[in-house]
Protein backbone atom coordinates (compact mmCIF):
# COMPACT_ATOMS: atom_id res chain seq x y z
CA UNK A 1 0.00 0.00 0.00
CA UNK A 2 1.56 3.24 -1.15
CA UNK A 3 -0.85 5.84 0.24
CA UNK A 4 -0.22 6.79 3.88
CA UNK A 5 -3.81 7.90 4.55
CA UNK A 6 -5.21 4.66 3.13
CA UNK A 7 -2.72 2.65 5.19
CA UNK A 8 -3.69 4.45 8.40
CA UNK A 9 -7.40 3.80 7.69
CA UNK A 10 -6.68 0.12 6.97
CA UNK A 11 -4.64 -0.30 10.15
CA UNK A 12 -7.29 1.42 12.28
CA UNK A 13 -9.91 -0.97 10.89
CA UNK A 14 -7.62 -3.98 11.40
CA UNK A 15 -6.88 -2.99 15.00
CA UNK A 16 -10.59 -2.94 15.78
CA UNK A 17 -11.38 -6.12 13.82
CA UNK A 18 -8.48 -8.47 14.61
CA UNK A 19 -7.77 -10.33 17.81
CA UNK A 20 -5.00 -8.76 19.89
CA UNK A 21 -2.86 -11.89 19.44
CA UNK A 22 -2.79 -11.58 15.65
CA UNK A 23 -2.64 -7.85 15.05
CA UNK A 24 0.99 -6.92 15.80
CA UNK A 25 2.50 -8.95 12.90
CA UNK A 26 -0.14 -7.53 10.53
CA UNK A 27 0.66 -3.95 11.55
CA UNK A 28 4.43 -4.53 11.27
CA UNK A 29 4.08 -6.14 7.84
CA UNK A 30 1.87 -3.31 6.55
CA UNK A 31 4.25 -0.63 7.85
CA UNK A 32 7.25 -2.36 6.27
CA UNK A 33 5.36 -2.82 3.00
CA UNK A 34 4.55 0.90 2.92
CA UNK A 35 8.23 1.77 3.13
CA UNK A 36 9.63 -0.83 0.75
CA UNK A 37 7.01 -0.15 -1.90
CA UNK A 38 7.36 3.64 -1.74
CA UNK A 39 11.14 3.60 -1.52
CA UNK A 40 11.60 0.91 -4.18
CA UNK A 41 13.35 -1.52 -1.84
CA UNK A 42 13.31 -5.27 -1.49
CA UNK A 43 11.11 -6.44 1.39
CA UNK A 44 14.25 -7.60 3.22
CA UNK A 45 15.70 -4.11 3.02
CA UNK A 46 13.30 -2.72 5.62
CA UNK A 47 13.87 -3.53 9.28
CA UNK A 48 11.78 -2.63 12.29
CA UNK A 49 13.44 -3.06 15.67
CA UNK A 50 11.41 -2.69 18.85
CA UNK A 51 12.57 -1.95 22.38
CA UNK A 52 11.49 -3.88 25.43
CA UNK A 53 9.50 -2.08 28.15
CA UNK A 54 12.64 -1.33 30.16
CA UNK A 55 14.26 0.26 27.07
CA UNK A 56 17.39 -1.86 27.51
CA UNK A 57 17.32 -3.97 24.33
CA UNK A 58 16.21 -3.76 20.72
CA UNK A 59 15.13 -6.80 18.74
CA UNK A 60 13.99 -7.34 15.19
CA UNK A 61 10.25 -7.38 14.71
CA UNK A 62 10.57 -7.28 10.90
CA UNK A 63 11.72 -8.88 8.59
CA UNK A 64 10.45 -12.29 9.61
CA UNK A 65 13.75 -14.11 9.09
CA UNK A 66 15.53 -11.88 11.64
CA UNK A 67 12.94 -12.11 14.44
CA UNK A 68 14.90 -14.74 16.35
CA UNK A 69 18.35 -13.51 15.28
CA UNK A 70 19.24 -11.93 18.61
CA UNK A 71 18.95 -8.74 20.59
CA UNK A 72 20.92 -5.50 20.59
CA UNK A 73 21.69 -3.80 23.90
CA UNK A 74 20.61 -0.15 23.84
CA UNK A 75 23.98 0.81 25.32
CA UNK A 76 25.91 -0.81 22.45
CA UNK A 77 28.37 1.65 20.95
CA UNK A 78 28.77 -0.36 17.72
CA UNK A 79 25.11 -0.86 16.83
CA UNK A 80 23.69 1.85 14.60
CA UNK A 81 20.13 1.09 15.73
CA UNK A 82 21.12 1.50 19.37
CA UNK A 83 22.73 4.86 18.62
CA UNK A 84 19.63 6.07 16.74
CA UNK A 85 17.47 4.90 19.65
CA UNK A 86 19.61 6.61 22.30
CA UNK A 87 20.09 9.91 20.49
CA UNK A 88 16.83 10.12 18.57
CA UNK A 89 18.79 11.36 15.55
CA UNK A 90 18.33 9.94 12.07
CA UNK A 91 21.21 8.28 10.27
CA UNK A 92 22.35 8.01 6.63
CA UNK A 93 25.45 6.13 5.50
CA UNK A 94 26.10 5.31 1.85
CA UNK A 95 29.30 3.34 2.39
CA UNK A 96 28.43 1.28 5.44
CA UNK A 97 31.12 -1.35 4.98
CA UNK A 98 33.75 1.37 5.48
CA UNK A 99 32.26 2.36 8.85
CA UNK A 100 32.60 0.66 12.20
CA UNK A 101 29.27 -1.03 12.96
CA UNK A 102 27.73 -4.18 14.37
CA UNK A 103 27.71 -6.52 11.37
CA UNK A 104 26.65 -9.85 12.89
CA UNK A 105 23.12 -9.66 11.46
CA UNK A 106 24.47 -9.25 7.91
CA UNK A 107 25.91 -12.77 7.86
CA UNK A 108 22.50 -14.34 8.35
CA UNK A 109 21.28 -15.70 5.04
CA UNK A 110 18.32 -13.90 3.50
CA UNK A 111 15.26 -15.99 2.54
CA UNK A 112 16.84 -16.60 -0.89
CA UNK A 113 19.70 -18.34 0.99
CA UNK A 114 22.29 -15.69 0.11
CA UNK A 115 24.46 -13.53 2.30
CA UNK A 116 23.93 -9.97 1.13
CA UNK A 117 25.88 -7.28 2.91
CA UNK A 118 24.32 -3.95 3.75
CA UNK A 119 26.15 -1.33 1.71
CA UNK A 120 23.86 1.63 2.34
CA UNK A 121 21.60 2.37 5.28
CA UNK A 122 19.31 5.00 6.74
CA UNK A 123 17.51 4.84 10.05
CA UNK A 124 15.21 6.84 12.27
CA UNK A 125 13.58 6.65 15.66
CA UNK A 126 10.08 5.26 16.12
CA UNK A 127 8.43 7.22 18.92
CA UNK A 128 5.10 8.48 20.19
CA UNK A 129 5.48 11.75 22.06
CA UNK A 130 8.43 11.24 24.39
CA UNK A 131 8.12 7.43 24.39
CA UNK A 132 10.71 5.68 22.26
CA UNK A 133 9.39 2.46 20.71
CA UNK A 134 12.17 1.37 18.39
CA UNK A 135 14.02 2.07 15.17
CA UNK A 136 13.09 1.91 11.48
CA UNK A 137 15.98 1.07 9.16
CA UNK A 138 16.15 0.88 5.39
CA UNK A 139 19.10 -0.54 3.53
CA UNK A 140 20.50 -1.52 0.20
CA UNK A 141 21.79 -5.08 0.29
CA UNK A 142 23.81 -6.73 -2.42
CA UNK A 143 26.61 -9.18 -3.02
CA UNK A 144 28.90 -6.24 -3.86
CA UNK A 145 28.87 -2.45 -3.70
CA UNK A 146 28.39 -1.92 -7.43
CA UNK A 147 25.03 -3.75 -7.26
CA UNK A 148 23.79 -1.85 -4.20
CA UNK A 149 21.75 0.78 -6.01
CA UNK A 150 21.42 4.52 -5.50
CA UNK A 151 22.54 6.42 -2.42
CA UNK A 152 20.10 7.43 0.28
CA UNK A 153 19.63 11.14 0.79
CA UNK A 154 18.00 13.59 3.15
CA UNK A 155 14.68 13.25 1.27
CA UNK A 156 14.66 9.52 2.03
CA UNK A 157 15.27 10.13 5.72
CA UNK A 158 12.61 12.83 5.79
CA UNK A 159 10.10 10.46 4.12
CA UNK A 160 10.88 7.81 6.74
CA UNK A 161 10.56 10.21 9.67
CA UNK A 162 7.28 11.70 8.47
CA UNK A 163 5.76 8.33 7.65
CA UNK A 164 6.75 6.58 10.86
CA UNK A 165 5.63 9.51 13.01
CA UNK A 166 2.12 9.04 11.56
CA UNK A 167 2.22 5.24 11.93
CA UNK A 168 3.88 4.99 15.36
CA UNK A 169 0.70 5.72 17.37
CA UNK A 170 -0.99 2.74 15.68
CA UNK A 171 2.02 0.55 16.38
CA UNK A 172 1.97 1.68 20.01
CA UNK A 173 -1.69 0.64 20.32
CA UNK A 174 -0.91 -2.96 19.36
CA UNK A 175 2.28 -3.50 21.37
CA UNK A 176 1.52 -5.94 24.17
CA UNK A 177 1.67 -4.71 27.75
CA UNK A 178 5.02 -5.49 29.40
CA UNK A 179 6.62 -6.09 25.98
CA UNK A 180 9.79 -8.15 26.43
CA UNK A 181 11.38 -7.26 23.11
CA UNK A 182 10.56 -10.50 21.32
CA UNK A 183 7.55 -11.39 19.21
CA UNK A 184 7.89 -15.08 19.97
Amino acid sequence: MRDLGALIAKLEADIVGESQDNILPIVLNDIATYFYENMKLDENEVAILLANDEKTILSFAYPEYLINAGMIPINSTEAIAANVFRTGRGFIENNLQQQKHLSIFQIIKTPDQKIKLIWKMAGCLISVGQEKLGVLEISRRAVNFSEAGPDFGFNDLEFMEKGISSLAPLLRRVLPGNFRGKLR
